[in-house]
């Protein structure tokens, strides 16, 4: 019998993560309901659910009736934060299991809340100079400038600016607290240097590094504005200094929220100039570039697993021994083609050569012929990405070069509108 049977899963939305979790728990037997506002053919997670249904995820109760009418066992979604939070209420309500609850969620996602946590372990991170939604007159002379500024719960790189002077800042107040839910912000110490995620299982109560990247950035727009990650590639160059002067703290941090199972996917910079490491956000879910795809060929089994187990069975069997954030020697990455705003018009060379490139794994695009890319300096602007594994960093240079060469994006007057990323890149500077 598999470990499922008899069991169904709702899963929330058809973000990236949801199509994997379906086919993980139908393998093992269980019935699997899609809900969201999309039709079939726009969701491959409905294609593949043994039932789809349009209700949005905001809509608890029109999915209480469908947890009644189905008789429910576990609710779920990929990587999205506010269908999570729609599947912790909804298990909340009807007593089922879920891998956190809110507090610790917010332990974790809340920027405020979680730099107390790395205090307590020990975690290095910025000097917090301000959080609140309104600054004290007498506070602005003690901010050490350039500061970053962020609101204490927004995600995809929203409302975050960096300030090199109180003008600057004052001017950015406003924007950044109306991204806020909670309309506070943080404002920290301006650290320099190069940006990272490592992912951390948690398995039966103990946790452990799963992998670490190197984040190389690129801007869409002129003047200040936030970076986004056009590539992400593992393992991190300095993931041996990493794991002698921080993972101990940091799996103390994971382990200290008292959660069972789950993932946790820790943010940081490290400064080349001091070889010093500065944690500054988190988040108790797997990250936007879903590792687990390249990752599962490596350790033959895959960390997203964790959250389906324990949603339908209250534990898991995943084994935290066998992590290797070293990836046996190998290079993986998330490389990414980054949208300028327009109307997409043709995609050519796509399914093709990554059909014919044995580093490419696998690929998504978020914007097919006919959609309007957005305008933004956030993840959003992230349109095609592809998940690879080379032996090397030499193979991975040159399958990136040959995607960058062989696939055009033109908008509707038949110009190039993707950023590519540099494969020189992977031997200089980030």
């Amino acid at each position: 019998m598999k470990k499922f049977t008899g069991k169904t899963l709702l899963i929330l939305g058809s973000n990236v993560g949801s199509e994997d979790i379906v086919s993980y728990a139908k393998a093992e037997g269980a019935y699997t309901i899609v809900a969201d506002y999309y039709p079939p053919e726009k969701s491959s997670a409905k294609r593949i659910a043994d039932k789809a249904v349009l209700i949005s995820t905001a809509d608890l109760e029109a999915l209480d009736k469908l947890i009644e009418e189905y008789h429910v066992d576990g609710v779920l979604a990929g990587i999205s934060e506010f269908n999570l939070l729609s599947a912790m209420e909804l298990c909340r309500r009807h007593d089922m299991s879920f891998y956190c609850t809110k507090e610790q969620w917010d332990n974790i996602e809340s920027k405020e809340l979680f730099r107390l946590l790395c205090e307590k372990n020990n975690v290095p991170c910025p000097e917090t100079y301000f959080t609140g939604s309104e600054i004290p007159d007498g506070l602005w002379k003690d901010f050490v400038y350039p500061v970053v500024l962020k609101p204490v719960d927004s995600s995809a790189s929203s409302g975050v600016y960096i300030c090199q002077d109180e003008a600057e800042l004052k001017s950015h107040i406003a924007e950044s607290i109306s991204k806020s839910a909670k309309k506070k912000i943080i404002i920290e110490e301006y650290v320099k240097g190069n940006e990272f995620t490592a992912h951390y299982t948690i398995s039966n109560g103990k946790a452990s590094l799963a992998c670490m990247d190197n984040r190389y950035p690129v801007t869409i727009h002129e003047g200040k504005v936030t970076s986004i990650p056009i590539a992400r590639i593992f393992p991190s160059v300095y993931i041996e200094e990493y794991i002698e002067n921080v993972n101990t703290s940091v799996i103390r941090l994971c382990e200290s929220i008292g959660i069972t199972d789950g993932i946790i996917f820790i943010q940081g910079i490290h400064n080349p100039d001091n070889n010093s490491f500065r944690i500054f956000e988190a988040g108790l879910r797997c990250a936007g570039e879903a590792p687990y795809r390249f990752l599962k060929e490596i350790t033959g089994q895959n960390f997203l697993h964790i959250i389906v187990d324990h949603a339908l069975l209250g534990r898991t069997d995943y084994d935290i021994t066998r992590e290797k954030p070293m990836l046996d020697g190998k290079c993986c990455g998330i490389v990414s083609f980054v949208a300028e705003h327009g109307i997409v018009g043709e995609i050519r060379g796509l399914e093709e050569n990554v059909t014919r490139l044995s580093g490419v794994l696998d690929y998504e695009n978020r914007y097919p012929v006919g959609t309007e890319t957005p305008d933004t300096d956030t993840l959003r602007q992230l349109m095609i990405r592809f998940v690879m594994l080379c032996d090397n960093r030499n193979q991975m240079a040159e399958q990136i070069s040959i995607l960058n060469k062989n696939i055009e994006v033109l908008n509707t007057d038949g110009e190039n509108m993707v950023i590519k990323f540099d494969s020189e890149r992977l031997f200089g500077e980030f």
